[in-house]
């Protein structure tokens, strides 16, 4: 048994004062310390090794090696021990501020975890869980702890009380009064028509809004048909850094991506906001190849791609974020659009989300943009319920 002990003590918010720790216990990272690679407040693991080093006596505690739950996480973490052949995830020390000026307190970001309340497990799946619903005191509560296993097997509950289990009364009320709707007219993602053999070669592009990959990357594997797509074109990625993580990867398809902090030159303020970002996934059974860098296009958040065959397309997407002005987006979007016209490759499509209202009678500079290039606006319908495209 190790104490992994700090000299300083903190409050509620910051990490515990010591860890009573020693190979086998379970524990959670309780920081942020890289959320794409999935290190993240929340992380559960076992401790697996404990490297420490003895200098003048006392022996001190340098690396935390964990085994995650979750296997793809801390990619970026892992062989961090010279000559090592294991697979741990190893952690070590950080620093924080305290509440006394000029103090820095040092300590390994976790605590112990054989047990976690019930809103630190929403949105985990597990085989089996104890539930205790004794300490049960808002509504919902009890729903989550109770819906985190696999099947009513692996589930056990102590100090059961019906009365715990609840719903917010404006739930309630909100049900009651919902209007119905139907599905007959819902318009699915993809338009399929009776299985037949196509007479020539087709290309099935999806444009998408991830809204953050980090968040929503396992919503995708999972959707029918984001699957069937030959071209998968995704803005809000919100990744950052100079490599992609195996876990953003879709099998299958090769990818491409541009990040937003490399995307601007000149205007370095849109660089440092954090979001946006593209991304195009591509089948790897396609003949084709991505161009992030054109010449004169310096500030846009944009990926091509250059399909040979079956087909030949050139695809391009694009992300304006709402605070870019068009003053500085036009003159890209316009660089941008000449670069693919002179790759001499038809026909050439533009996906993304450009923050336009469409639907409203103002100017729109950006679609007038490309009608003026000859292109045509195949949306007839609002992408989202403020009629923005």
């Amino acid at each position: 048994m190790v104490l992994l002990a700090d000299m300083m003590k903190g409050n509620k918010r910051d990490l515990p004062d010591n860890i009573q720790a020693a190979p086998g216990v379970r524990v959670m990272i309780i920081r942020n310390l890289d959320v794409e690679d999935g290190l993240v407040n929340g992380t559960f693991g076992t401790i697996t090794n404990i490297v420490t080093t003895t200098q003048d006596g006392p022996k001190t505690v340098n690396l935390i090696g964990l085994t995650l739950d979750n296997q793809n996480s801390g990619q970026k973490f892992r062989k961090k021990i010279q000559g090592s052949s294991d697979n741990l995830v190893y952690i070590e020390k950080c620093e924080e501020s305290t509440s006394k000026k000029g103090v820095l307190r040092r300590q390994f970001p976790m605590k112990l975890a054989f047990a976690c309340t019930a809103h630190k497990v929403q949105g985990m799946t597990m085989e089996s869980a104890v539930v205790c619903l004794k300490r049960v005191f808002e509504p919902g509560m009890a729903y989550v702890a109770l819906s985190r296993t696999t099947s009513l097997k692996g589930l056990y509950i102590t100090d059961f009380d019906e009365r715990k289990i609840y719903a917010d009364p404006a739930i309630t009320d909100a049900l009651k009064n919902m209007r119905h709707a139907s599905f007959e007219n819902a318009r699915p993602l993809l338009q399929f028509l009776k299985s037949v053999v196509p007479t020539v070669p087709t290309l099935t592009i999806i444009h998408h809004n991830a809204q953050g990959l980090p968040t929503h990357m396992e919503d995708m594997r999972c959707h029918h048909e984001l699957s069937l797509a030959d071209v998968l074109c995704i803005t809000e990625t919100h990744l950052s850094g100079s490599s992609v993580s195996p876990r953003f990867q879709l099998e299958q398809y090769n990818m491409a991506t541009r990040n937003r902090h490399v995307s601007y030159t000149n205007h370095t303020d849109m660089a440092k906001v954090n979001g946006g970002g593209v991304a195009m996934y591509y089948k790897t059974v396609l003949i084709a190849e991505s161009r992030k860098y054109l010449q004169n296009v310096t500030d846009l958040e944009f990926v091509v791609i250059k399909v040979e065959s079956p087909v030949t397309a050139l695809i391009a997407t694009v992300y304006r974020p709402p605070n870019y002005s068009h003053v500085r987006f036009l003159p890209q979007m316009q660089c941008l659009l000449d670069s693919l016209e002179m790759m001499n490759c038809q026909p050439i499509i533009v996906c993304g989300d450009f923050n336009e209202d469409l639907m409203s009678r103002g100017k729109k500079p950006i679609q007038e943009l490309f009608q003026s290039r000859g292109y045509a606006q195949l949306i007839t319908a609002a992408t989202t319920e403020k009629h923005i495209d």
